[in-house]
Parts: structure tokens; C-alpha cells; sequence
């Protein structure tokens, strides 16, 4: 009753003056609005803005080469995501060849990973009041103004009442905008008028959109820590190469989730930013949870094996042994979506966790998918391109951890019909993803392809020579030369791994067609990495510390291509090829877009982990965990794939995001 009140008083209020006086009026201006943080895993709207702003400039930039209608907006299109990137971690002033004064090695991430909705040691999207809270908002905190009309319109000496339905009044200048609180998801009336005159309204409501990201390494934005580790100015291991800062585990690189070594960079995380910041009156909803190392049954729907590995010294001092740690029961990707997506307690129901009652707090509307890669081997066909024919490469493929391409094809025909239909069975049982309640909607599933990872600058594949023969020559075998003495690429190895990467992109194609999901297929086919695979270089720029493929080192060597030797003479040296820890940036821009096997050691540096929390050096050589994040894309490449998968789903979500407005 008293709301009704207050209504019928603000209401006369706006009637005062006759309707011919009015300075507002419907013929003359127009009310608009926007929601204010469009990508609400972001606990703060300035965070979202910086986004936003970015695209903007990529925008200018864009439009500044006068490119033809057409060819603009297709180039648009294909590259913002990517532009973006470029703006917020291009050491030179964006489009130009001025050296930032404050540039952040760091990189964007690492200065909003404390300020998500996101609860790490949960393992929930509860940090901003609660997870149910995230997952379906009361309000949306919208950004109104007016639009004239007509030019020569002047208001700006007046102050205007501004409302939502029968709310509280704002009132601010006329030419200023507003900040109002939008009920979720029914919407309301924003109502304006000058002080004393009639209202003007338009009813108005956000569309929300679901979006849930599931998957693998390539998903989760591995290789790209939110904080890359810190390197010391001074120390340096073996007394050769660059050394941690900080040598235990709070010394590792960060992430928004740690065992899984998820990112702000991740390729579904970037698509769903860009949804938002392409759709003003609509807000991003995202819930990830890909995973690296994530398999379907180990992984998305069962447990899996982590890449981060602890050690178990012995308690003579010996050598001990380390373990990558593995989940328990709930440690998957489908128990972590249905705890929070369902009202009621979850339960295992045929194989996956399910919501009794479908008891869902809300719909989805997409499901980014990457998942395929580890159920057949992909790692594993790495590790057979790149170990010597040694006793290591004997014992690797003893153990399981190497599979030629003759077995990777196998595993190809063999077993991934069978997981994609598994998994795609349990998606349509168990989530709630149709549009407007009618049946499931399996276009909505986006698998991404894989990129092809092994071009040069010239688009062909990376060219290593033979094994024994001038290795360092070439720049595939310059980029791993830090664990040269079991690693190495060759021409023929990496030709037969490059015609594997064709045939599974095909293969993941007729799949995703037979369940009826949506390929994002041009991360590979449109060959978005043409040029910007991991022995790819600018080679008017081999001197910039981005383009070097070698790993610093303290010493000589007898040639500039080879690493430097072993310093036993105690005499002073100089780094080379550059002062890791004065001139490497993890983020600046360059010519290759996945991270080689150095850079790996230079940007995450793993390490085997004592229960205790201290480094176990010999442990993490002997697992290999310092090549941790090596073969996957780098910040550029993770943004060309979410371009990619924005280029298949514009137009859906053209239908999604629509949002009625009666004037």
C-alpha cells in the first residue's frame, strides 16, 4: 500500500505542467541503456570496462585503415577477440611502434584474478555473495541516458527524475547518465522526466545468457598462468639458465584454478567475454570449468589425473619418487556444473551426476565444448614428435607415454565415436539446454576444433632436420634447446604428427555433425595459426627477446644457435640471448602463438611439490614437470580460437539475445 502511495505521489508530480511545455517528450528524445558489467564472473564493472574499452580502440584502428564495408566488417568479425589482446597486452602503445612507459609483464590477468566470482578453494562461483546468487541475479545494474532526437535539442540545464518501475528516484542532469538496478528476469519500466514534467518510459528487460565451458588443456587456458612465475634477477639454475624467485610453492605461477590451470586466457572464457561486450543489453553468465588433462571419462565425467605432481623424498635422504595428484570421486567437471545449476542435492544417475526433478535453477544457453584431444592421445603423440631415439624414448613408450601416429589414428577410429556419443547421451539427459523450454537443442553444443601447432612464419610445417645432424640450426629444436639432451624434433617426425592433426580435425567434424552440435572448425580450417605455430618467427625482429626460440643462458657456447655450456671456470659471463629476467615478457606480442617447451620453464616453471611445500629438483626432472603448458596456445592463439568460435554462434546468438523495448 505504501508503494502505491509513493507511486501516485511521483506520478502527479510528473502531471504538474501541461504536456505543451514539456522539454521531454517521446518525439524528441529517446531513452537508452546498457548493462554496466556485461561479463559478471567479473566481480567489478571498472574490470569489464577495460575490456570493453580495448575492443573500442581495436574498433578505431579497424576502421582507420579504410578497408571496403564488406571486408571491414568480415575483418572485424574474424579479429576481436584478437584485437582486443592486442590492446591490453601489446608492449608498445596499440598500432604503434612507441614503448609503453608502465607496461605490466605480467600481463592483463594478473591484476583482476583476485576480483572474480570465483572461490578457488570451493571450487564455486560463490564469491560474490553466494553461488546461487551468481548463477541467478535479482538485479543487473543497467546505465541509462537520453538519446535526442532532434540536434538542436537543448536539456542540458535541466535535472532529470529517473525510476525503475515504482522504485527509488534517481535524479541527475539531464545530459548526464544514470546507474539503475533492473530486476532479473522479469525486467520493468524505466520511467524519465525533467523535475515537474510528464514521464517519458520504455519497458525493458536484460537478457541473461548461460554459458558453460567444459573441456581440456586447450580449454582451460594452460600454458597462460593469470600470474606467470616471477624468475630471479640474480639466482640461476645450474648455475646456466634463469632460476625461480621464490623456490617453494608459493613461488608457483597462479591461476583462477590451480590444480586445474584455468585462466582468465582461456579461449571459452574470451568468447563468452566477448559476448558481452558485443551485446549492451545483455549480460554473460559464465560458468567454466575445463580442466587440463581432462579426458570424457576421466575428467568431465569421472575423475581425473592432475598435471601438478607431489613428491615423496625419502627419509634417507635418497631419491624419492613423485605422483601426479589425482581426484577423488567428485573431482570432475559434471559434478562441479550440477552442484551448482541444480536446486537440490545432486545424485549419480546412469554413469553421470544428475539433477533429481531437473530441479535446475535456470536454462543454458550454449555449452562451449574442447574435449577429445586426451582420450586418444594427443600428449602422447607430442611426446613420441619430440623425444630422442634413446633409452628415455624406449622407456616412454614402455610406459604408455609415447603412441606413434599409426596408433594415434587407430585410437582415433577406435574410441573417439564411442566417447563423443557417451558424452553426448549424458549432455542431452542431464542438462537443461533447449531455448524457451521446448525440446534440447544440441546445436548449442560448440565443439572447438584443435589449431594446427606445428607452422613456421611461412605457413609450412616447422622443419627440424635430422637427430645428430646441426640440430640447433633449426629454429623447432632452438625453442626446447633447455632439455636438448632428450628432446628433439625432426622433419619426418613432425610431417607424420602435422597429417595426424588433418585427419582428427575431419574426424571431430563428422562427429560433432552426427550429434547435432555446432563445429567451431576454423580455429583449424580457416588456419587461423597460418604462420604462428611454435617455431614460427619474425624475422625482422629476431632481435627482440619475443622472438627468440633459445632459452637465456649464462655462458658460451661455440655458436650462437647452440645453449651455452656448463660455467666451471667460475669466470664472470653475460646472459644470452638476452637478461631473462630484465627483458622476458610472457605477454607481449609475438610471432608464434603456442608456447615452446622454453617457454614453458620461462612462464610456469611447474614443479614436483613436497607435502611439505618445498621444491623436489630432482623429482621434477625426472617427471618432466617444467614442460608443463608446452604445445598450447598462447594468450594470441587461445584469442584467434575464441574469434573462431564466435564466427559459428553470431547468429544464434542474434536469436538469443534479442530484447523487446515498447516505447
Amino acid at each position: 500500500m505504501r508503494r502505491a502511495i509513493v507511486s501516485l505521489a511521483f506520478t502527479a508530480l510528473f502531471f504538474a505542467l501541461p504536456a505543451s511545455a514539456q522539454v521531454l517528450t517521446s518525439s524528441n528524445v529517446q531513452i537508452d541503456w546498457k548493462v554496466e558489467n556485461r561479463f559478471r564472473l567479473f566481480a567489478e564493472a571498472e574490470d569489464f570496462k577495460k575490456h570493453e574499452s580495448a575492443w573500442r580502440q581495436y574498433l578505431s584502428h579497424v576502421e582507420s585503415l579504410n578497408k571496403p564495408d564488406k571486408e571491414e566488417a568480415d575483418f572485424i568479425a574474424t579479429t576481436s577477440v584478437l584485437g582486443t589482446e592486442h590492446v591490453l597486452n601489446d608492449r608498445f602503445i596499440p598500432f604503434t611502434k612507441i614503448k609503453r612507459r608502465n607496461y605490466d609483464p605480467k600481463g592483463w590477468a594478473a591484476a583482476q584474478i583476485d576480483k572474480l566470482c570465483y572461490d578457488s578453494k570451493s571450487r564455486k562461483h560463490a564469491a560474490c555473495e553466494s553461488a546461487e546468487n551468481y548463477l541467478l541475479p535479482k538485479t543487473h545494474r543497467i546505465i541509462a541516458w537520453l538519446k535526442p532526437i532532434k540536434k538542436d535539442l537543448l536539456f542540458a540545464e535541466y535535472n532529470c527524475q529517473w525510476r525503475v518501475n515504482d522504485g527509488e528516484i534517481e535524479t541527475a542532469p539531464c545530459d548526464e547518465p544514470v546507474a539503475l538496478n533492473l530486476p532479473y528476469p522479469d525486467g520493468g519500466a524505466i520511467t524519465v522526466a525533467a523535475e515537474g514534467e510528464q514521464p517519458i518510459s520504455i519497458d525493458v528487460k536484460v537478457k541473461d545468457l548461460l554459458i558453460i565451458g567444459m573441456g581440456d588443456s586447450f580449454a582451460s587456458g594452460e600454458g597462460n598462468p593469470d600470474v606467470p612465475v616471477q624468475l630471479s634477477p640474480t639466482g640461476r639454475h645450474r648455475n646456466v639458465y634463469p632460476k625461480r624467485a621464490q623456490n617453494d610453492v608459493g613461488g608457483n605461477a597462479r591461476w583462477i584454478d590451480e590444480l586445474c590451470h584455468r585462466s582468465l586466457y582461456g579461449h571459452q572464457l574470451r568468447a563468452a567475454l566477448q559476448i558481452g561486450i558485443e551485446n549492451p543489453k545483455a549480460a554473460v553468465t559464465f560458468l567454466g570449468y575445463s580442466c587440463s588433462g581432462a579426458a570424457i571419462d576421466e575428467g568431465i565425467l569421472g575423475p581425473q589425473t592432475h598435471m601438478d605432481y607431489i613428491s615423496r623424498p625419502k627419509d634417507n635422504g635418497g631419491d624419492g619418487s613423485a605422483r601426479p595428484i589425482k581426484g577423488g570421486a567428485r573431482d570432475n567437471q559434471f559434478y562441479w556444473l550440477m552442484r551448482e545449476l541444480c536446486r537440490e542435492k545432486i545424485e549419480r544417475s546412469d554413469g553421470a551426476w544428475a539433477c533429481p526433478g531437473n530441479a535446475f535453477y535456470r536454462q543454458a544457453d550454449f555449452i562451449l565444448l574442447s574435449i577429445g584431444g586426451n582420450d586418444i592421445g594427443f600428449s602422447n603423440l607430442v611426446t613420441w614428435a619430440t623425444l630422442r631415439d634413446s633409452t628415455s624414448s624406449k622407456f616412454a613408450k614402455w610406459f604408455g607415454t609415447s603412441l606413434s601416429p599409426k596408433s594415434f589414428a587407430k585410437n582415433m577410429q577406435d574410441d573417439l565415436p564411442g566417447a563423443y556419443a557417451k558424452l553426448a547421451k549424458i549432455i542431452e539427459r542431464t542438462i537443461p539446454l533447449s531455448s524457451d523450454g521446448q525440446a534440447f537443442d544440441g546445436s548449442r553444443v560448440v565443439l572447438t576444433a584443435y589449431p594446427d601447432i606445428l607452422e613456421d612464419e611461412k605457413g609450412g610445417v616447422c622443419t627440424a632436420g635430422e637427430e645428430q645432424r646441426d640440430e640447433d640450426l633449426h629454429p623447432a629444436n632452438q625453442s626446447l634447446d633447455f632439455f636438448q639432451s632428450w628432446l628433439v624434433v625432426t622433419s619426418r617426425r613432425l610431417e607424420s604428427a602435422h597429417a595426424q592433426l588433418s585427419t582428427l580435425h575431419k574426424r571431430m567434424g563428422e562427429l560433432a555433425e552426427d550429434h547435432g552440435w555446432t563445429f567451431a572448425g576454423r580455429a583449424y580450417e580457416s588456419r587461423a595459426f597460418r604462420g604462428h605455430g611454435f617455431c614460427a618467427q619474425d624475422k625482422a625482429r629476431l632481435n627482440d627477446p619475443s622472438e627468440q626460440l633459445m632459452m637465456p643462458c649464462w655462458g658460451k657456447a661455440d655458436r650462437a644457435t647452440q645453449t651455452c655450456k656448463l660455467n666451471l671456470s667460475g669466470k664472470e659471463r653475460d646472459w644470452r640471448p638476452y637478461n631473462p629476467a630484465e627483458s622476458f615478457f610472457p605477454y607481449a606480442l609475438r610471432q608464434r602463438w603456442v608456447r615452446t617447451f622454453n617457454d614453458a620453464y620461462l612462464v610456469i616453471n611447474q614443479k614436483a611439490i613436497t607435502p611439505s611445500g618445498q621444491i623436489d629438483e630432482r623429482a621434477s626432472d625426472a617427471v618432466f614437470a617444467e614442460t608443463t603448458g608446452a604445445m598450447h596456445p598462447t594468450a594470441e592463439g587461445h584469442a584467434a580460437m575464441a574469434d573462431a568460435i564466435l564466427l559459428e554462434i553470431r547468429r544464434k546468438l542474434q536469436e538469443v539475445t534479442d530484447v523487446t523495448e515498447n516505447e
